[in-house]
């Protein structure tokens, strides 16, 4: 994965751009990465895998029995502890 500074980044904009459609760019100031910059192709892509990661996630939660139906009893349990929880937080 190629690097550049913010300041190199930000005076050569153009060649900035030609690289993260080539491969993600990590962007960095004083020596410390703060950013990464990927072409829209790779964030769809990325985006794509975050969704699937999470059903995969939420199907062997169903499997293993960690769910709960939705009820409006459940629903209404869930708020309760919600807004207790940030009551307490005041």
């Amino acid at each position: 994965m190629k690097t550049m500074s913010a300041s190199v980044a930000s005076k050569s904009f153009g060649q900035f751009l030609d690289a993260v459609q080539r491969e993600p760019v990590i962007v960095t100031k004083k020596n410390r990465p703060v950013a990464v910059t990927l072409s829209m192709q790779d964030a769809a892509a990325f985006g794509d895998f975050q969704i699937e990661q999470g059903i995969k996630a939420g199907l062997a939660d169903i499997e293993a029995g960690r769910y709960e139906e939705i009820t409006q009893e459940n629903t209404a349990k869930r708020l309760a502890e919600f807004e207790a929880r940030y009551q307490s937080q005041k």
